[in-house]
């Protein structure tokens, strides 16, 4: 009777999902893993540490609306688990695997031995051990299932390496095979709940949409729009939903965050809500009062049941992947007349376009030079199709507020977990999505120290992406918020580091740039170069809007 290894299930497995692509390190523990590997149809993208692996298959898998795939052995899965926990908070639909000792030996002190699926079980929608090599495939399919299901996010199997060289019979696999399974991605709204939206929102006076991660997973950007387009309402969008409709819309009001977008301000006077996979979190006063007035109503539309009606009660709430759903709603609204509410979006657009020109012009050009000198430089070498990601403090908090963006799947930023370090990852994993697109990285010298070595794997990868380093030798925001409250900074100052040099010493194109006028040229050089490229700018410590609104918060005043 024929026989295959349990690596080669694993591989027929993930196949069997589409995966293409993996990301990981290697290992002990998964060295039989990766030796079949090598010899399979599959992308393999090696790191220098196992939370940039994570990182970056979390960005590529919301970018291409497919799990990402990490490997990783026992303490390489240690060091993964705080990419696990920012997943949960990106939703992520990040396959994270590990290998184990043998299976024999654990529970008695076999090497590298510790609770993995006890690790990740709580920071992740579900961790599971492998039970036989033979069912690999059917917990390689749960797996997928639970991670793409709902409100997507990350999970974890460990596989033991003696199971991924065990030999299986083939009839004993048959029955675990997955054939003509797919994880099913069409979750409906109730109809009923959907006509109560339709007719809440068709009386509205003064409504607004928000739509957040959960809507970039499953909502197709064409639908949206005509939804919007239908009702004529204000769209706001933030994380992976960001731009499903493009910013120059007439009815796109740009970035949901009102500490960097001022247009939120008017939804104080809002008297309806749609929340498209946006939760009522700490990022919108958990629904209260402020930013919204008492007497609004909000409909709520969410593919996890937890967060319908959660923090506020809802007039609505329909359980759905946002995708379906919204296709139900557009059906729907197109048999309705609506009206134009010309006052109301003409005030949004008036404090949009009002707002980035404030932002603009606090670009002064003097030296040290502000972070918006280097965001209205960097506009005119990226396009709607640049992939742009931003972290650290006060520095990107300018560029995340600024740069507009047109097309969907084009967008990252620190999520709400706050865990900065991310982007350098998130933008090598967008490069990988993207092959034949500019990825652009906005990058705080403080929590560029987190996963700055993976500038080599850019490198050994041939993954162009162009880095800028706004350094101004401190840990921003939290310098600021210090300042601001206490009168002095502590652990928050840093020094004036070469980063282009680490970068040159990586085999990445490298500049310092301390001038403002030098800026625009040393951009052209990056871009031109046909590799990755890092330009360390000297910037001003100046405090952005999120840092003053921290501020104002701490010392009770909303202003």
């Amino acid at each position: 009777m024929a026989k295959t290894t349990g690596s080669d299930l694993l591989i027929r497995a993930l196949r069997a999902e589409g995966v293409d692509t993996v990301f990981g390190i290697a290992g002990d523990h998964i060295l039989h893993m990766l030796d079949t590997m090598y010899d399979a149809p599959l992308r393999m993208i090696d790191f220098r540490h196992e939370s940039g692996g994570a990182h970056a298959a979390d960005s590529y898998s919301r970018i291409l609306n497919k799990a990402g795939v990490m490997l990783s052995t026992t303490p390489g899965h240690a060091n993964a688990l705080p990419a696990l926990a920012n997943a949960m908070h990106s939703e992520a639909p990040l396959v994270n695997i590990a290998g184990s000792a043998e299976s024999a030996n654990m529970g008695r002190g076999a090497m590298q031995e510790f609770d993995q699926i006890g690790a990740a079980r709580h920071i992740t929608k579900g961790a599971w051990d492998v039970p036989t090599p033979a069912r690999i495939p059917e917990y390689v399919a749960l797996a997928f299932r639970t991670a793409l299901s709902g409100r997507q996010g990350p999970v974890h199997l460990t596989i033991p390496h003696d199971f991924q060289g065990a030999e299986v019979d083939d009839a004993e696999v048959a029955r675990y095979a997955p054939n003509e399974y797919g994880t099913p991605l069409n979750v409906l709204g109730d109809p009923t709940q959907v006509e109560r939206a339709i007719d809440i929102l068709n009386s509205a006076q003064r409504p607004v949409i928000f739509a957040g991660s959960s809507a970039g997973a499953t909502a197709i950007p064409e639908e949206v729009q005509r939804l919007v387009e239908t009702m004529r309402i204000p769209f706001f969008s933030e994380d992976s939903a960001r731009a499903l409709i493009p910013d120059s819309h007439e009815y796109s009001m740009g970035l949901g965050y009102q500490p960097l977008n001022l247009t939120v301000r008017n939804v104080r006077d809002a008297d309806v809500v749609l929340m498209l996979g946006k939760k009522l979190d700490y990022t919108n006063g958990f629904g209260g009062n402020p930013p919204f007035a008492d007497d609004v109503k909000f409909i709520v539309v969410d593919p996890s049941p937890a967060q319908v009606a959660r923090a506020r009660t809802a007039a609505v709430g329909i359980l759905g992947d946002i995708g379906p759903v919204v296709t139900q709603m557009a059906d729907a609204a197109e048999k309705r007349a609506w009206t134009e509410r010309t006052e109301w979006v003409s005030r949004l657009r008036t404090a949009y376009d009002e707002w980035h020109t404030s932002l603009a012009d606090l670009a002064k050009g003097e030296n040290p030079m502000h972070p918006m000198d280097v965001s209205n430089a960097l506009q005119k070498f990226i396009d709607d199709d640049t992939h742009v990601t931003w972290d650290g403090g006060d520095y990107c908090h300018f560029l995340r507020a600024s740069i507009k963006r047109n097309d969907p799947y084009r967008f990252h930023n620190v999520s709400s977990f706050g865990m900065i370090g991310v982007a350098l990852p998130y933008a090598l994993g967008a490069q990988v999505a993207l092959p034949d697109s500019k990825v652009v990285l906005g990058n705080g010298d403080g929590s560029l120290g987190f996963n700055g070595m993976e500038i080599d794997t850019m490198v050994r990868h041939n993954l162009p992406v162009k880095m800028f380093i706004g350094n101004n030798s401190i840990w921003g925001i939290d310098w600021q918020i210090q300042k601001g409250l206490y009168g002095r900074p502590v652990w928050t100052d840093l020094l004036p580091t070469r980063y282009d040099v680490v970068a040159q010493g990586l085999g990445a194109y490298g500049e310092h740039v301390t001038k403002v006028e030098d800026l625009e040229g040393a951009m052209k050089r990056a871009f031109d170069h046909d590799g990755p490229a890092l330009l360390n700018i000297d910037i001003e410590q100046v405090i952005s809007p999120v840092a003053e609104a921290a501020i104002n918060r701490k010392l009770g005043s909303h202003g």
